[in-house]
């Protein structure tokens, strides 16, 4: 019995990438690493999954519901990482009689959450993250800022927006309001979601004030009834980060060193309000924003997590880090117009050579291979099963619609000519247009493709 046709669909929250948007990611990755690598960092790759025992480690409560868990065949439990940092400080903890510090390093790839999916959040996303591990602040923040200002810059993104703050300074505005460590990482939590909720909501959350329908869990609000604050607390913490001038003054060093390195003072914004909500930051945190594209919400950030390799080593080891999604960066270059320097194109060959007819596959093949050892990326026209034979209009349609630039037509009376030639037509030119197409002698070819490529 047929099981009948199954439905080609997507789980929500995941994503295809067809040919133009899969080249966009490529172009972001390979313009960060050229930045990256320009400043010493170094690549490195760990697992898509990692035990739960290293995966939930210092979390926060929220980040860990995000998390996809299970168990293996060998009954360990398991899960696909939220983020690269808490496999980064496993593997530094791991092999820290290797490594030389300060160790710079980059990583690129799919990172999981197991989340409610929207516009700009996924469940699947790539991201790039930078970090360096074992140097104290802030010079290693300056120099992750200016990295990451230069990767956007060559994008073509000139309005980006760090917002920054430092977790110690709002650490001594909760001692002065005798809010105790105990309460900390939980107001921090709490004033990540100044954003999304709102003051009234925040205010009521902080000072336990929420009902339990608010919480996701009977769990979480009784953790929030245990370490609500006073009112009076509550309306002066809020009053406090409203003001950013006493951050400034404290952060006045690094933003002059940001400047130094070409980093625009109107493209840093020092922000008491920002937290971060992942628990394991202790120091500097910041988030990344795109002018226009406030739609797309952050398409990065990050901060310090002295505490974290520790957890894994009992060796205290600094780290601090940024990261960028660049699913979200490509959402909100889409909203601004920018193509990321990738044409919209389904082959990434620069130039079709054309086969006339069977008799003639050789011969095409050769001049394709000879265009490929030039360093020209070349499709050689491959006949499907249902296509009736090569005619040179199905070959030119499809070059244009892939977007290849250039057509090679190989025939045989061109090639039985002294000296050999074959027809070269531009498929960027408007048709009729003079020098759309020309007869070009085989030993000239590769000089002249490259020509009208670089034109």
């Amino acid at each position: 019995m047929s099981r009948g046709r199954i439905k080609p669909r997507v789980l929500r929250g995941f994503q295809d990438f067809l040919p133009p948007r899969a080249r966009k990611r490529q172009r972001v990755a390979e313009v960060f690493r050229a930045v990256f690598e320009s400043y010493g960092f170094a690549p490195l790759d760990t697992p898509a999954l990692e035990t739960q025992e290293v995966l939930l480690a210092d979390y926060g409560v929220d980040s860990n519901k995000q998390i996809y868990r299970f168990t293996d065949l060998d009954n360990i439990p398991v899960g696909l990482r939220f983020d690269f940092t808490v496999s980064l400080a496993r593997v530094v903890a791991a092999s820290l009689n290797e490594l030389q510090l300060p160790f710079k390093r980059y990583q690129y790839g799919p990172v999981w959450r197991f989340d409610k999916p929207k516009r700009g959040r996924y469940r699947e996303f790539m991201q790039m993250d930078l970090d360096i591990i074992g140097a104290g602040p802030y010079e290693p923040e300056v120099e992750l800022i200016a990295a990451l200002n230069r990767g956007f810059a060559g994008l073509g993104l000139a309005n980006c927006r760090f917002r920054v703050n430092d977790r110690s300074y709002l650490g001594g505005v909760l001692r002065s309001l005798e809010i105790g460590e105990d309460r900390e990482k939980d107001v921090y939590r709490v004033l990540d979601k100044l954003a999304k909720q709102g003051e009234a909501k925040v205010r009521a959350e902080l000072t336990g004030k929420l009902l339990l329908q608010d919480f996701d869990s009977a769990l979480e609000f009784e953790r929030m009834q245990e370490v609500a604050i006073p009112e009076a607390a509550a309306d002066e913490l809020l009053a406090v980060i409203k003001d950013s001038s006493a951050l400034e003054a404290e952060l006045a060093g690094f933003l002059r060193r940001l400047e130094q390195e070409g980093v625009e003072p109107a493209c840093v914004i020092p922000d008491p309000s920002l937290t971060r909500g992942l628990d394991y930051y202790t120091g500097f945190v910041c988030e990344i924003f795109i002018d226009g594209a406030e739609a797309v919400g952050s398409v990065g950030g990050g901060g310090r997590y002295d505490n974290l390799v520790g957890r894994y080593s009992g060796t205290p080891v600094s780290g601090v880090g940024l990261s960028v999604g660049v699913d979200r960066l490509l959402d909100a270059m889409e909203l601004l117009g920018l193509d990321a320097g990738v044409p919209a194109s389904q082959s990434s060959a620069q130039a079709l050579v054309t086969v006339f007819d069977d008799t003639l596959v050789e011969r095409s093949a050769a001049i394709a291979r000879t265009l490929r050892d030039a360093g020209i990326a070349v499709e050689l026209w491959l006949k499907g099963g249902n296509q009736r034979g090569r005619t040179l209009a199905r070959q030119f349609k499809y070059a244009d619609k892939a977007g290849i630039a250039l057509a090679i037509v190989v025939g045989e009376d061109e090639l039985a000519a002294d000296p050999p030639v074959v027809q070269l037509k531009d498929l960027r030119t408007e048709f009729g247009k003079e020098g759309k197409q020309a007869a070009v002698p085989l030993s000239e070819l590769v000089n002249r493709v490259k020509e009208l490529l670089d034109a």
